[in-house]
């Protein structure tokens, strides 16, 4: 990058106190698209924070996001970016993991540079410097002009911190009158004021000051007619008298000593403390309560919000209740708490209008005072939070909706919001700091439970405490139920109880009250998604992997990607999934459980045999593509289209389809297992583990191998192909010589060939010889592999297959090795290597490089040995084969080792083992012993 198109080398303007605008050097540049000019200014509102799409969303479509929202989205960034570019900003706006940050310095956003001039101007007055406080607070000024985000409020967009900045206004307004009074400017006061009380007649503090500046400046009779006009609109408009501010104002205009007796209400004598008691000590959290702390020292400028969200059962309020206790003597005026009762089993959520006259009964106001409307209650609330120092704690809140009118808007308040749900609007339209709350490490887990109960019970039975914690999956609830449950079972061994959770969590998990049953818990959430995330969620529950695919998801569903997307991000929002950088779906054990439950209870049987048939051809048609990406060579069988409704993965080239396989591994068995088990779904079952055979041949994953094989035998004895039956047994056969089971090798092998040859298929039967042959050369009877071999050679001439011909000739060529014929080696495998590069297959001309070096190196020829032995490693290495690179680097190791060639060796030895090993292939023992030896008999 051009040193003249770094970020920050010119100088960037946004400025938002007032209509949007973007400055470069001073020069206005045009951001004339609306979605442009709302997502320049949420990204800047956040103050270097990241923004999700999810939020941006939000911002734009206040009322509903449509279906295209995140590809609108992201086409805006991409435009947005060129155009700050082209203006000379330079890279300022990026993309992350977290969402969308733009980098700029404070100093570059009128609203930073606002909030650095307050908290300025309020040092100055603690220091008791008011002229030159005064002098910070007239450039505050400076930087407005006009209403904050005039251009952008209209059409709903960004009107929540449009609200906030007018609020900060106020307040700067507020504070600077009593400066300017203080310094005998009451007249300059005034004039300030005048319009501002105009524009916001309700507040009562802002009238108060004009009331105070108009009596300083001489007026008293224009002050008392401010009061009375203002009584009259509070009576008429709120239905309530004048707070205290107002009242202790018109005191002190007419000099009265005492106006109390005619108050219809006064402020508690002793501030509200509402926080709920402190549960047990936390456990794994100190990072946690380290954060929440990081917004304290923002509280002089503008108030703070926190949104602290999490799964259902993480201990976000024991997390909020703890720190709000343990800051709470920095809020001299009070701590509030409201259960917003968001997620709760008792009924609805808690309506705002009901939230606020809580909060309002809290702040001492009666009820008969309290107005109707909610426009009237936020407004009397924020106008009693003005100029306090109060904590208010709002537990268990749905959404931003339910949470935006009680955030406090007067500095020195903070506010702390805990939900299931992530409420990331919250974080454009009102500038939240947000916390999510993770689960415990399985160290941590441990701890919570020992925290709770005798120590040396757990020590007694370390297996079963090992399985207690594995079940609850470091969720604190499911921790804290199994340690009241061990603690309540004095006599019972904790056996019993991780016996219990694995019959069944969700039974095991209660403790006879709704808030702890796990069951329940989840049930809240579940109960509060929409319809298209509520099938979602259920279809997770017939999911038999450990991590979902959004293509995977889709083809369950039925529906588009985009249409998956959108209910994934809604559970993601409410805590139930995780969405980590794979771009796999992470569901928690319990939630697992608790999801097939409802796929059990509310779909019927027909749509869930539906759902299973979707999800199994997924996932075969999504193998057959990721293999063609390794093997050069057909899969023999022509496998359908696939099912209407399945979207099959795709793969940006080899790596792309390699790591697939490798991340699907675990799911692909699963879902063999699930469709052999499944009628109408045999096909799949065994189809599925031969798309397979090749990878997992190349990865050294034979135990997988003869499951899927397995998996695929008990399909098709039930329906009863031949066919599919010698397949079957093939690859099982296949998978046993990887595992070096000679014997139930060559028992499937025979099986196979017999019906290779009842049923006229010579492809099976030449493949069932090269087989045979293979069989024998691993068991050390290299006549009879000959033999086999020879007879798959004949067979692959005999119907022109020319990938089975090279396959028997390499075969014989590498046996003949065996047997020191080196010439029948170099014959047989040279015409092997030219088939293979006729058929541009360098996983075949691998195998072949390794046959021809280990000739060469019986010949003398070292040099071209250890230079053929890396190259077959390499082609493996490029193509993805772990196995076969292990066993090149193994013979390269041998080779070098032979020359004197110590570390080489050692360095080819070590990256064998490190791939065996990865493969839990049984020849990783056997070069750990071979490194150990030659380790301890190198000389010192």
């Amino acid at each position: 990058m051009a040193p003249g198109n770094r970020p920050h080398d010119r100088r960037v303007e946004l400025l938002l106190l007032g209509a949007m605008e973007l400055r470069v050097d001073g020069m206005p540049v045009a951001v004339t698209a609306a979605q442009q000019r709302v997502v320049l200014a949420a990204l800047a509102l956040a103050a270097g924070q990241p923004v999700t799409t999810e939020a941006l969303c939000d911002v734009l479509w206040p009322e509903r996001v449509p279906a295209t929202a995140r590809t609108s989205v992201h086409n805006t960034i991409r435009r947005l970016r060129t155009l700050l570019t082209d203006a000379g900003a330079g890279d300022v706006l990026h993309t992350g993991p977290a969402g969308y940050r733009l980098e700029l310095p404070p100093e570059a956003v009128d609203t930073r540079r606002l909030d650095a001039l307050v908290a300025t101007g309020r040092e100055l007055v603690t220091a008791g410097d008011d002229a030159a406080a005064l002098a910070a607070y007239a450039e505050c000024w400076g930087l407005w002009r006009g209403e904050p985000l005039a251009d952008l409020v209209n059409g709903g967009w960004l009107a929540g911190p449009a609200e906030l900045l007018a609020e900060q206004r106020i307040a700067v307004a507020e504070e600077w009158a009593d400066l300017a009074r203080r310094q005998g400017h009451a007249d300059r006061a005034v004039s300030r004021l005048q319009p501002l009380v105009e524009a916001h007649p309700l507040r009562e503090s802002l009238r108060a000051r004009l009331m105070l500046s108009l009596h300083d400046a001489g007026r008293t009779s224009e002050a008392l007619e401010e009061y009375a006009r203002a009584r009259e609109l509070l009576v008429e408009e709120l239905g309530a008298e004048p707070g205290s501010t107002l009242r202790e104002a018109h005191a002190t205009v007419l000099r009265f000593e005492d106006l109390q007796a005619e108050e219809p209400w006064t402020p508690p004598a002793v501030p509200p403390a509402q926080l709920p008691a402190a549960g047990p000590p936390l456990v794994g959290r100190d990072r946690s309560l380290a954060e929440l702390g990081r917004g304290l020292d923002r509280l002089a400028a503008a108030p703070v919000t926190w949104v602290v969200s999490g799964p259902a059962g993480v201990g976000k309020s024991a997390l909020a209740v703890q720190w709000a206790r343990a800051v709470s003597d920095r809020f001299p005026d009070g701590q509030l708490f409201v259960s917003l009762r968001g997620f709760d089993p008792a009924g609805a959520p808690l309506s705002t209008t009901e939230a606020l006259r809580s909060l309002l009964a809290g702040l001492g106001v009666p009820g008969e005072q309290m107005p109707h409307e909610l426009d009237a209650l936020t407004g009397l609330y924020r106008s009693l939070l003005a100029g306090r120092r109060t904590l208010v704690l709002l537990d268990n809140a749905r959404d931003a909706a339910q949470v935006a009118p009680l955030l406090p808007t007067a500095p020195g308040c903070l506010a702390v919001v805990t939900s299931r749900n992530e409420l990331s609007a919250l974080v454009v339209t009102h500038g939240v700091l947000t916390l999510t709350v993770g689960l415990l490490e399985d160290d941590e887990a441990r701890a919570l439970i020992a925290g709770r109960l005798d120590g040396n019970r757990l020590e007694e039975e370390p297996a079963a405490l090992a399985e207690i914690v594995a079940r609850c999956a470091g969720l604190p609830l499911a921790l804290a139920v199994s340690a009241a449950l061990v603690a309540a079972r004095a006599s019972s061994p904790l056996a019993d109880l991780a016996e219990e959770l694995r019959e069944s969590s969700l039974d095991a998990l209660t403790l006879g009250q709704p808030a702890t049953d796990i069951r329940s818990v989840l049930s809240w959430s579940y109960d509060a998604l929409s319809a298209d995330a509520a099938r979602a969620y259920a279809l997770l529950g017939l999911h038999p992997g450990p991590r979902v695919s959004v293509p995977s998801l889709a083809s369950m569903l039925g529906v588009t990607l985009r249409a998956t997307r959108v209910a994934v991000a809604e559970l993601a929002r409410a805590h139930l999934v995780t969405t980590p950088r794979s771009g796999r779906i992470g569901v928690h054990d319990l939630v697992t459980a608790h999801a097939r439950e409802v796929a059990e209870r509310e779909l019927g049987h027909e749509e869930r045999e539906c759902v299973r048939r979707r999800l199994a051809d997924h996932y075969l048609h999504s193998a057959i593509v990721a293999t063609r990406a390794m093997f050069v060579t057909p899969l023999p069988f022509t496998w359908g289209e696939p099912l209407p409704g399945v979207v099959p993965e795709s793969f940006g080239g080899l790596d792309d389809a390699l790591a697939w396989l490798t991340a699907e591994q675990a799911t692909l068995v699963g879902v063999a297992g699930l469709a052999a088990e499944t009628p109408g779904l045999e096909d799949h079952a065994w189809q599925l583990a031969r798309a397979l055979n090749g990878f997992l041949w190349d990865q050294g994953q034979f135990h997988d191998m003869v499951t899927l094989h397995q998996a695929g035998l008990r399909a098709v004895r039930r329906s009863g192909s031949k066919a599919a039956e010698a397949d079957a047994r093939h690859g099982l056969a296949e998978g046993y010589i990887g595992l070096e089971d000679f014997t139930r090798s060559h028992e499937q092998l025979d099986r196979a060939l017999a019906l290779f040859r009842e049923i006229g298929d010579r492809v099976g039967e030449g493949d069932a010889h090269s087989t045979l042959g293979r069989m024998f050369e691993s068991a050390g009877r290299y006549d009879e592999s000959i033999d086999q071999t020879q007879r798959a050679l004949a067979i692959a001439r005999e119907i022109g297959d020319r990938s089975g011909e090279a396959v028997a000739l390499n075969n014989i060529g590498w046996v003949s090795g065996f047997v020191k014929d080196y010439a029948a080696t170099l014959d047989y495998c040279g015409r092997a290597l030219e088939i293979y590069r006729e058929l541009h297959d360098a996983a075949g001309q691998s195998y072949v490089l390794d046959s021809l070096a280990r000739a060469y190196e019986g010949l003398g020829d070292a040099r071209r040995a250890i230079s053929m032995y890396a190259q077959a490693a390499e082609l493996a290495r490029v193509n993805g084969h772990r196995f076969n690179q292990a066993i090149d680097l193994t013979h390269l190791g041998d080779a070098q080792h032979a020359v004197g060639e110590v570390d080489a060796a050692r360095a080819a030895w070590t990256d064998a083992l490190e791939l065996l090993a990865v493969v839990g292939h049984p020849r990783a023992e056997a070069l750990r012993s071979r490194l150990a030896l030659r380790q301890a008999s190198a000389p010192r």
